[in-house]
């Protein structure tokens, strides 16, 4: 190897290293536990309910779980849980605003 591509092998390396570094941490991170639950996360009724929930709680309308929506008990469970941590996320974001 000559000594033109010899330094041109260590230009590169160096100029590769954080892109590298960077892949590697950010591959890392995909794999970190979430705080939620998984299951629900993918659970329609739950992000249904969810979503609900925190529009109720951003428009200042009082809890009203609206489980008519979905026919199977497992579903309705799963809504009203979704809407009762929606709505009170929303509820707690909105606090923490008015407190700053």
């Amino acid at each position: 190897m000559t000594a033109k591509a010899k330094s041109l092998s260590v230009i590169l390396a160096i100029l590769a290293a954080p892109w590298g570094v960077a892949t590697v941490g950010l591959a890392g991170r995909a794999s970190w536990p979430r705080q939620g639950n998984p299951v629900q996360e993918t659970d329609g009724a739950y992000r249904d309910g969810f979503f609900w929930g925190q529009r109720d709680a951003q428009q200042g309308r009082n809890v009203r779980v609206s489980i008519g929506r979905w026919n199977d008990e497992k579903d309705r469970a799963s809504f009203k849980t979704g809407y009762e941590k929606g709505y009170t996320a929303a509820l707690n974001s909105r606090n923490a605003q008015h407190r700053h």
